[in-house]
């Protein structure tokens, strides 16, 4: 049986996300790579992330709360609606050997 999955093509970036069916909540959800491991840029530089991954020291906010994840950074921009995976925009966190 072939296992379902999902295409996001955002930015040069083509991730095909396996789907896992959860009984309990009677639908598929996506099962995301560890971008922190197993790294993806998009064609300008951004590393891609999940946004539940933990802030990192660029971490800025909008909101009085504390900023715990890239989900609720300034400079995290979801990939599409209802993902949880995202680019993230802050100059610091460009790849250096980006191509132009």
């Amino acid at each position: 049986m072939e296992r379902k999955s999902r295409r996001y093509e955002f930015e040069g970036v083509v991730l095909d996300i396996p789907l896992h069916y959860d009984s309990l909540a009677d639908m598929y959800i996506e099962e995301y790579p560890d971008f922190i491991e197993n790294p993806v840029w998009t064609r300008d530089g951004h590393p891609v992330m999940a946004s539940v991954e933990d802030a990192c020291p660029y971490c800025e906010w909008d909101e009085p709360e504390r900023c715990i994840d890239c989900g609720s950074c300034r400079f995290y921009t979801p990939a599409a609606p209802h993902t949880l995976m995202g680019v993230c925009r802050h100059e610091k966190r460009l790849w250096a050997g980006r191509q132009k």
